[in-house]
């Protein structure tokens, strides 16, 4: 069997768990280094709501900062403001004058009359702009930022071929509406020493390692004949050897008209025997061919 170490390390000292989650990431976390703290791309890679979040706090934090500081310079240097009625009618009042000058609305009736609170206001509708425009560059990068939305079937299925060679079988299609091309795939095999924990690969050779298009699904075959790292094994060989099937797709999205990907893996408990995929796609009466994404996991028996 030939061997290859893609990355993921080869020597370990005890158990692991599987080397890539179904979203794609890798289990690893890294510890010690100089430290290197990159807000840009934690804020361009975090869930949505959290950066919605993050930047509503950051925008109540900057303003109510502002308006403590005019405040200090005291409220009668800001022609418009109401009588003063208490800490916290004069905090609202100085923060609604700091929200008009961050954001520029000025609606007027507010205004600088001192030395120190037009000096503020400077400060203040400049931090204004640059915060703006921080958070529009980042809205724009999480937008533009090409993702493929590959959709793998749950488990992997061994079936048979109807000369009875066994097969292993996975299902894949994408999830947006766009088409992606010159989709390319390749399957690496991972098998663990239940003795020294130490990892192996094999690359395992598809019957179609590319397609033009993906406008329906992909259903990526692998023979499990002599020249397979899997000849001969079944589920407990699997189990025992914590087989992980490491699937790495790459295609051309030409909606951002750059090469996108995705990965996953499947582990013995994630793999079906002896059944084999149900078609995932139909024909309606005007001839339009219909995908089905709920049906990427049906299966049958043989």
């Amino acid at each position: 069997m030939a061997s290859l170490d893609p990355g993921i390390g080869e020597k370990f000292s005890q158990p692991t768990q599987r080397a890539i989650n179904h979203d794609g990431s890798f289990n690893v976390r890294r510890r010690g280094g100089p430290p290197i703290r990159d807000p840009y791309q934690r804020l361009i890679l975090m869930p949505w709501g959290r950066f919605f979040l993050e930047v509503g706090v950051l925008f109540g934090a900057l303003n109510a900062a502002f308006a403590l500081a005019y405040m200090a310079l005291g409220l009668e240097d800001l022609p418009g403001v109401a009588a003063p009625h208490g800490w916290g009618q004069d905090f609202l009042s100085a923060l609604f004058f700091s929200i008009q000058t961050f954001t520029s609305v000025g609606y007027g009736h507010v205004y600088p009359g001192s030395n120190g609170t037009g000096a503020l206001s400077s400060l203040e509708a400049l931090v204004g702009v640059l915060t703006f425009a921080l958070a529009t560059g980042l809205l724009y990068g999480r937008f533009s930022r090409p993702t493929a939305r590959i959709l793998f079937s749950r488990a992997a299925i061994v079936s048979r071929r109807p000369d009875g060679t066994p097969c292993l079988q996975f299902r894949v299609a994408n999830r947006r509406a766009n088409i992606l091309i010159e989709l390319s795939a390749r399957v690496i095999v991972k098998f663990t020493d239940p003795e020294t924990q130490n990892f192996s690969y094999a690359n395992a050779a598809l019957e179609r390692d590319a397609v033009s298009f993906l406008p329906l699904t992909w259903t990526l075959v692998h023979d499990l004949g002599p020249g397979s790292p899997l000849h001969g094994l079944g589920p407990a060989d699997y189990a025992a050897r914590d087989v992980e099937i490491i699937v790495m797709l790459k295609g051309y999205d030409d909606t951002f008209a750059q090469d996108v990907y995705a990965r996953n893996s499947y582990v013995p408990s994630e793999i079906t025997w002896y059944r084999r995929f149900r078609r995932a796609y139909d024909v309606d009466e005007t001839g339009i061919a219909v995908v089905d994404l709920d049906a990427l996991d049906a299966t049958e028996e043989l």
